[in-house]
């Protein structure tokens, strides 16, 4: 007889998952002691808010493709940690949730407190789950739970990546049996791993391939299909094979190095003028692993995209993706790596149609003309610190070996219009939900997951304060991460939207959070004048403990500027 936990354990480390997040709790617990004996495969992060640990788990799947993993007891599984698993569902990161019912040895018909199990006198967590994630079971027995955690590794992971949940009793993760006779049986793991993701057909390929050669004004737009796919080498070789400039949404920000030759940027209302230019004109656009939702395209703006007039080849991992905003020539069910791929492969059996170095130097031309990644507020003097400002400093101070990981709010606008990435998968940021508070533990956990690369951290004063409890985290692992707080004393991004002399409930007094993480034993470094900044950033990504770059800003910038 094997504990059910153990087995659940087993299944995680078969699964190569070296990481979990969360804050023992409930039956919870018990599965924590399973953990305790394999701390030499997998490491247990004490997050101090279960939003905290979904953020992280977030984070750890985008990183690494496989189930970011939280841990929680059930109730705040279903509140707390909600935060971070809608982010996780709407921006397709692979994601494991275990969590208890709290039924306390079998209670649950009795309602006893904190019991989650959605009898009469308790909370129905398993409809909570099921809206926010692909797959949600309940285990009653040890056989449900050991299975169901593998199938919801199986469906996290296959086709689009996403959020998946196994909710059990609490007897059940106190419970023993023998494996070898359980009915239905156990099949080892990666039997149900062992599936491919969908691909393009050959036929497919060359119709693209004849679409793409015969435009005069091709534009690839990419989006974070992209990243999941790991496809960087794919987008970079198709654009360049036939001269074609390549746009990202914002989740797709970095599939190819803004400083690429053929980056436009990001497109939308917070875009580069460049990349909506492109789009809008192109005669033909290649959308991969993008949906092209409202947020990306002005609200579906009917000036900025044209069916009718331009031919839309859309790649999706999901087939009901593909042709949902526009109609489309052609709609292609496939994995984004696999597609251009093909569809490179197939260009190449083919007498070349464009002259590649003339549409090259006709973009860097209208580059320039447009103002690529320029803005004068960045050579801004002023204090408080402007902005933008902010972001020179950061396009200075990080190295294409670096992570970027954004948060939400104002501050994301500006790094996704004027900061410049320098190679592909540089930057994170959230976008699904786009809650505030998601990127300071996502890039906490980003620095635990890859510790041979700095990692940076860009917030708002609203975000850090909703996540303060991170830099404890932080701390106790010792972790270098660097955050930089571009701290302007209000909720920017809702005060842009308030009349002038209407503002409420969005402002308050300045809060010292280079105090605040030297008090916690981080570095906490205070800039108050632009001149003051770069040698900040150094020192704090210089450190090799936590370090806390708090920016007092100016509130006079508002977002809506910056859109074209």
């Amino acid at each position: 007889m094997q504990k059910t936990t153990d087995l659940v354990v087993d299944t995680l480390v078969q699964a190569g998952i070296d990481h979990v997040f969360g804050m023992p709790g409930g039956a919870t617990i018990f599965l924590y002691d399973a953990i305790a004996d394999r701390q030499d495969e997998i490491r247990a992060v004490l997050c101090r808010h279960e939003g905290g640990a979904s953020c992280m788990a977030d984070v750890y799947g985008r990183l690494t493709g496989k189930p970011g993993v939280v841990i929680a007891q059930g109730a705040w599984i279903g509140s707390n940690a909600a935060f971070g698993i809608m982010e996780a569902a709407l921006a397709g990161s692979p994601m494991l949730i275990l969590a208890d019912l709290s039924d306390y040895a079998g209670l649950l018909q009795f309602a006893p407190y904190q019991c989650v199990g959605g009898e009469y006198g308790s909370i129905d967590l398993p409809s909570i789950m099921r809206s926010m994630t692909k797959y949600t079971t309940v285990a009653n027995t040890p056989e449900e739970l050991v299975h169901g955690t593998r199938l919801a590794i199986k469906h996290a992971t296959t086709g689009r990546p996403g959020p998946a949940c196994v909710l059990f009793r609490w007897n059940t993760a106190l419970s023993q049996f023998d494996p070898a006779v359980a009915s239905p049986p156990i099949h080892p793991l990666e039997g149900h791993l062992r599936v491919s993701a969908p691909s393009i057909s050959w036929e497919d390929a060359e119709k693209v391939a004849e679409l793409l050669l015969e435009a005069q004004d091709p534009v690839m737009v990419v989006g974070r299909g992209v990243h999941a796919s790991r496809a960087y080498d794919e987008v970079r070789g198709l654009a360049e094979e036939i001269g074609m400039p390549v746009a990202t949404s914002f989740m797709g920000k970095s599939a190819i190095e803004e400083t690429h030759d053929l980056a436009l940027g990001t497109i939308g209302q917070i875009g580069q003028r460049t990349a909506n230019e492109k789009v809008t004109n192109a005669d033909l656009l290649l959308a991969v692993g993008t949906c092209l939702a409202p947020d990306n395209t002005k609200m579906l703006s009917p000036d900025f995209i044209k069916p009718e007039q331009q031919k839309i080849v859309q790649i999706d991992i999901e087939p009901l993706n593909a042709g949902w905003m526009y109609p489309v020539t052609l709609g292609i069910t496939s994995d984004a790596k696999a597609a251009l791929k093909a569809i490179l492969d197939a260009i190449r059996t083919r007498p070349s149609r464009s002259d590649v170095q003339e549409r090259v130097r006709s973009l860097q031309k209208f580059k320039a003309e447009c103002g690529f990644f320029t803005s004068e507020a960045l050579d801004s003097d002023a204090s408080p610190v402007m902005p933008e400002r902010i972001v020179r400093g950061l396009n200075e101070t990080v190295g294409p070996d670096d992570l970027v990981v954004l948060d939400c709010g104002n501050n994301r606008m500006f790094m996704a219009n004027l900061f410049q990435t320098k190679s592909p998968g540089q930057l994170i940021s959230p976008g699904g939900a786009a809650g505030v508070g998601w990127g300071i533990p996502a890039a906490l956990a980003a620095q635990m997951i890859v510790p041979d690369r700095r990692v940076v951290g860009v917030c708002g004063d609203g975000g850090m304060m909703m996540m303060l409890h991170t830099l404890q985290t932080a701390k106790q692992y010792e972790v270098p991460i660097s955050y930089v707080v571009v701290n302007n004393a209000c909720l920017g991004n809702v005060l842009d939207y308030q009349a002038p002399g209407r503002a409420i409930a969005t402002e308050y007094p300045e809060t010292d959070f280079a105090g605040i993480a030297r008090s916690i034993g981080c570095v906490g470094i205070k800039v108050e004048h632009p001149s003051d900044l770069e040698p900040a950033l150094q020192d704090a990504t210089g450190s090799d403990s936590p370090a806390l770059v708090d920016v007092s800003t100016s509130k006079e910038q508002q977002h809506f500027v910056l859109m074209t």
